[in-house]
């Protein structure tokens, strides 16, 4: 019995001392959590349109309007000319106090998952970061846009590519903040596939994503009707999964992408603004940061200006009246995330 006991312990302990250990965030992690606050999801480095209007002062609309984050999506090899539009980019979140978040699209090895895609995800973070080592410490990485449905059923080459990514970044620039998703496209409650890289420093946080148009199916869609208690049990529940992932883990989550509803031009903004406010009033009361999807809806990058009709959806996803939700309190209490 005291050698079986003995075995038992020595494989006890291999078995920790093999686990990745998850670093505890420090507190500039916190503070970044809370700076983020309310984001919205650019077009300025991925498509063409996007690349052509982008103008600095942009950013200060963004950031006189509320926006205090920007999740730039970007596509295509980390070329020169990429590189240098983006630096100017970062420079001009940097002027006017909207924290940039550098995020990939990774289309080679969403479709992919292949050996020779992952190496190519990782030799164009190895490359970003490089290019922007040691400038804009509130510039963060966000590995990949959104995984996609690939890895629903094997999320092990996505969780292999963090740790190869993490590895490249943190390599190069430590403290820089990653974000990381889980598979099953992001959804709050896959955070707990996520194997947390062993390279993460501390600063690495969870990307999720949420319904866009509403929290129940209904003919084939996924409308905000009248508020119901379903609707109102089901976003809380999507919310609520993140929190208990927090407490869990002790870590931190950002919603990086999240629209109000598909709105068909003339159509009443009704429903998509009691959505809107119902949804961020529960994201602050948990605060939780999100980025709103996507800012074409709401800036015309064309004229320089803020779409007129777009605005009462966008005061309701910046700084939503909860007072019309008054019962809307979460029953779970967030863990580490403020």
């Amino acid at each position: 019995m005291k050698r079986f006991f003995a075995i038992a312990t020595f494989l006890f302990s291999a078995a920790v001392v093999a686990a990745p250990p998850v670093a505890a965030p420090p507190p500039a992690t916190q503070q970044y959590i809370r700076q983020l606050g309310v984001g919205m999801v650019v077009d300025w480095a991925r498509t063409e349109q996007g690349i052509r209007e982008f103008d600095p002062l942009v950013v200060r609309d963004f950031s006189q309007r509320g926006i205090h984050h920007v999740r730039i999506r970007v596509a295509g090899a980390a070329t020169e000319q990429h590189l240098l539009h983006l630096r100017k980019i970062v420079e001009a979140c940097e002027q006017y106090g909207v924290i940039p978040i550098i995020s990939y699209q990774a289309e080679a090895f969403r479709n992919d998952p292949s050996l020779e895609n992952a190496r190519g995800v990782v030799a164009w973070w190895r490359t970003v970061t490089g290019y922007f080592a040691g400038v804009s410490p509130q510039l963060g990485f966000d590995v990949i846009f959104e995984p996609g449905d690939k890895f629903n059923r094997n999320p092990a080459p996505l969780n292999r590519l963090y740790d190869q990514v993490l590895k490249a970044i943190h390599t190069i620039s430590p403290q820089r903040v990653v974000f990381i998703a889980p598979h099953l496209r992001a959804a709050p409650e896959a955070l707990a596939s996520l194997k947390w890289p062993f390279h993460n420093n501390g600063v690495t946080l969870a990307e999720w994503h949420i319904f866009p148009w509403g929290p129940v199916k209904s003919n084939g869609k996924y409308p905000w009707t009248t508020g119901t208690l379903l609707e109102r049990a089901s976003i809380r529940a999507r919310i609520h999964a993140a929190l208990r992932w927090q407490q869990k883990t002790g870590l931190y989550s950002w919603l990086g992408a999240w629209s109000a509803g598909e709105i068909a031009r003339n159509a009443s903004l009704k429903n998509p603004v009691a959505f809107a406010t119902f949804m961020a009033c529960e994201l602050q009361k948990a605060r939780i940061p999100y980025a709103i999807n996507p800012d074409t809806w709401f800036y015309d990058g064309e004229e320089g200006n803020w779409r007129t009709r777009m605005q009462p959806l966008l005061d309701a996803m910046i700084k939503p009246d909860c007072s019309t939700f008054k019962n809307a309190q979460p029953d779970v209490k967030p863990g580490r995330s403020g």
